[in-house]
C-alpha cells in the first residue's frame, strides 16, 4: 500500500511513463553494443591498414568490451545516487568521440585508445544506469520490459552488415567512423534524456535485500555470471574468423552476425515475455544452459547452414540471458540498489571478455582447431549455470 493506494494501483500510474523509459534504454544499448559489435565488419579493412594480425584485431574488441564492464562498477553505484540520464548522456557522447577519434587514428594504438577505450567507456556509462532504471519502474511486467529494453542490443547488431556495406560503397572505413560517430551522439543522446527517475510513490517499492558483496549469493552470482559470459562472448571476436577458416566469403561470414543479432531479438521479445508468465527465474536458467550446449554446437558445424544455425540459435539465447539477467538480479537482490549490484556484477562479463577469446585463439593455436576449445567454453558455461541455479531469491521488489 501507498498512502492508501493498493500497489497494483500504483504500479499502473506508473506504466506508461514506464514504458518511455523503457525506449530510452533500447536506444542507448542499441547505439553502446551496436558501436561495440560494429568492429567485426570494419576489422579486417583496418588490418590491411595497419598491417596487423587478426590477433591484436580481436584485442580492440575485447578491450572495448571489457571496458565498457569494468566501468559499471563505478557508473551503476553512481546512477543509484544522481540518477540514470546525466551519466548515459557523457556516455553517448563518449561513443561518438571515439568513433571520431579512431577515424583519425594514425597507428593501431590509437584506434585501441579510440575504439577500443572511448568507445567502452561511453557504453559503459549509459548500459547499466540504463537497465538499472527500468527495473525500478517495473515488477509484473519486468522480463518484458527488460528484454524490450536491452533488444536494442541485437537491432544494434543486426543492422552492422547492412550498414558496414553502405558506408564502404560511399568511403572506407574512416568515413563510416566519422558517420557512425556522428549518428552515435545524436541517437544516443536522445535516448538517454528518456531516462528519469520514478515517481516516489513508485520507486518505495523498489526496495529489498542489499546483498553484501562477499556473501554466497553474490558471490555465486558473479562466478556464475562468469563463466556462463565466457562462452558467450566468444561469437562476436571469433565467428566471422571461424566462418572464413571453413571456406565462407567475407561478406558470408559477416552476415553470421546480423543473424546472431536477429536471434537476440526474438530472444529478448520472445523469451522475456514468456518468462514473465512462467517464471523468470527457470527461463533465465535453461538460456544460461541452453547458450553453453549451442557453442559446442558451433565447434561441430562444418558447412555455412550449421553455422547460420547456430548463429540464430546462439542469438535467441543469448538475447534471453541478458534480457533476464537484469530482472533475475533484481529479483533475488532486490531493485533498491539494482544499480550498484549490477554494475559489480558485470565486472564478470569484463573479465570474460578479456579472457575468453585470447583464451579460445590460444587453444585453437596449441590443438590446430577450434572444436576442442570450444567444448571446453561450453562445460565452463553449464557450471556456470549451476552456480546461478544455486542464487537463493530473496528480493520482491
Amino acid at each position: 500500500m501507498d498512502g492508501g493506494m493498493p500497489r497494483a494501483a500504483v504500479q499502473g500510474t506508473a506504466v506508461f511513463r514506464g514504458w518511455y523509459v523503457v525506449g530510452g534504454a533500447f536506444l542507448v544499448t542499441m547505439v553502446g553494443y551496436g558501436a561495440i559489435y560494429s568492429y567485426a565488419a570494419f576489422a579486417e579493412e583496418i588490418a590491411d591498414a595497419f598491417g596487423a594480425s587478426r590477433g591484436s584485431l580481436a584485442t580492440v574488441y575485447a578491450l572495448s568490451g571489457s571496458t565498457c564492464f569494468f566501468v559499471s562498477a563505478l557508473t551503476g553505484p553512481l546512477a543509484d545516487r544522481i540518477g540514470a540520464r546525466v551519466i548515459a548522456v557523457a556516455g553517448m557522447l563518449l561513443v561518438g568521440l571515439g568513433f571520431l577519434w579512431a577515424a583519425a587514428a594514425r597507428s593501431l594504438i590509437e584506434v585501441h585508445l579510440g575504439y577500443g577505450l572511448l568507445v567502452g567507456l561511453g557504453a559503459g556509462c549509459a548500459y547499466v544506469p540504463a537497465v538499472a532504471a527500468v527495473q525500478r519502474w517495473f515488477t509484473a511486467h519486468r522480463g518484458l520490459a527488460s528484454g524490450l529494453a536491452v533488444s536494442g542490443i541485437g537491432i544494434g547488431t543486426a543492422l552492422v552488415p547492412p550498414v558496414a556495406d553502405l558506408l564502404e560503397r560511399r568511403g572506407d572505413w574512416r568515413t563510416a567512423f566519422v558517420v557512425l560517430g556522428l549518428l552515435s551522439a545524436l541517437v544516443g543522446v536522445a535516448g538517454a534524456l528518456l531516462l528519469r527517475p520514478p515517481p516516489r510513490r513508485v520507486a518505495a517499492h523498489a526496495s529489498g535485500y542489499v546483498p553484501p558483496l562477499l556473501g554466497r549469493d553474490f558471490a555465486l552470482a558473479y562466478t556464475g555470471t562468469l563463466l556462463v559470459s565466457l562462452p558467450s562472448v566468444l561469437p562476436h571476436a571469433l565467428l566471422v574468423g571461424t566462418a572464413r577458416d571453413l571456406g565462407l566469403a567475407r561478406h558470408e561470414a559477416v552476415a553470421l552476425m546480423g543473424l546472431i543479432g536477429v536471434g537476440t531479438v526474438v530472444g529478448r521479445f520472445l523469451l522475456a515475455a514468456v518468462a514473465d508468465e512462467v517464471g523468470r527465474r527457470p527461463v533465465f536458467l535453461l538460456c544460461c544452459g541452453g547458450l553453453a550446449l549451442s557453442v559446442a554446437a558451433w565447434a561441430m558445424a562444418e558447412e555455412e547452414a550449421q553455422l547460420q544455425a547456430f548463429a540464430l540459435g546462439f542469438g535467441a539465447l543469448q538475447g534471453g540471458f541478458v534480457a533476464l539477467l537484469p530482472a533475475f538480479v533484481a529479483d533475488s537482490f532486490g531493485a533498491r540498489r539494482v544499480g550498484g549490484i549490477l554494475g559489480v556484477l558485470y565486472t564478470s562479463r569484463g573479465f570474460a571478455l578479456v579472457a575468453g577469446p585470447p583464451a579460445l585463439g590460444v587453444g585453437v593455436a596449441a590443438l590446430s582447431g577450434h572444436e576442442v576449445p570450444l567444448f571446453a567454453m561450453a562445460a565452463l558455461g553449464l557450471l556456470g549455470t549451476l552456480a546461478l541455479a544455486a542464487v537463493r531469491p530473496r528480493g520482491e521488489g
